[in-house]
């Protein structure tokens, strides 16, 4: 360059400065392009990482779900069986003295959310996948709300009152193996006490119901999942 001014070729010199410019630019562009890459790599990989975990979290949900489904139908023919005995005012036998023994017992869904506590924690926006996305944020906000948290209240008084009833009229030799009416009679009499059980058995119908949508929900999210993953 001062070879160039010395001998007067401003020309050649701005030529050569300008091809140093391009350069610069050209190596700071480079550098951006590199920098954005790996950043969107990492974001690639965080996602890849948060929706393996979502998807380990649904798949424990659904066979918790599947496991909540088959204690509620248990229950439900057990209190049917007792149901039906009072109704009918049939003779007491072993067999029922076990259904007596089952007619309270509940378990709840509790969701496993850590994935998408996670995503949460990230900006749920490191979901690409639109439709992914909105299916993933719907399952936790509002399905599980549904099938977690506003059956309890919706059930909790009319098990309270169950339970009242079982204490008040059940006698238990041995819990889950032998329980039977302290009064066979007034029991198969006694109106309140079969109402409480006909509204539990409603009660578990109904949250079976719900348990199977949410499966169905569950399901869809993991198809999804699995296939943005083999992207």
């Amino acid at each position: 360059r001062q070879n160039l001014l010395s001998e007067g070729k401003t020309g050649k010199y701005l030529k050569y400065a300008f091809g140093e410019i391009v350069l610069v630019v050209i190596g700071i562009l480079i550098a951006l392009q590199v920098n954005d890459w790996n950043n969107n790599r990492k974001n690639l990989d965080l996602e890849d990482k948060i929706l393996k975990e979502i998807y380990a979290n649904l798949n424990t949900d659904l066979k918790d779900l599947q496991s909540q489904i088959e204690q509620n139908n248990w229950y439900i023919n057990h209190n049917s069986k007792v149901l039906e005995h009072l109704i009918n005012k049939t003779p007491l036998n072993d067999s029922l003295r076990k259904y007596y023994s089952y007619l309270y017992g509940y378990g709840h869904f509790s969701p496993k959310t850590v994935g998408y506590q996670n995503l949460k924690s990230q900006g749920i926006s490191l979901v690409k996948n639109d439709s992914l996305r909105n299916n993933i944020s719907e399952l936790y906000e509002n399905k599980y709300f549904e099938i977690a948290d506003n059956i309890r209240p919706s059930i909790s008084n009319a098990q309270d009152i169950h339970l009242t009833q079982i204490v008040s009229n059940i006698s238990h030799k041995e819990l889950y193996v032998d329980a039977e009416p302290m009064n066979l009679e007034l029991l198969q009499n006694n109106l309140q006490f079969q109402e409480s059980l006909k509204w539990i058995v409603f009660a578990r119908q109904w949250t079976n119901e719900l348990y199977e949508d949410g499966k169905l929900n569950i399901e869809k999210v993991m198809e999804q999942i699995k296939e943005e993953l083999n992207k």
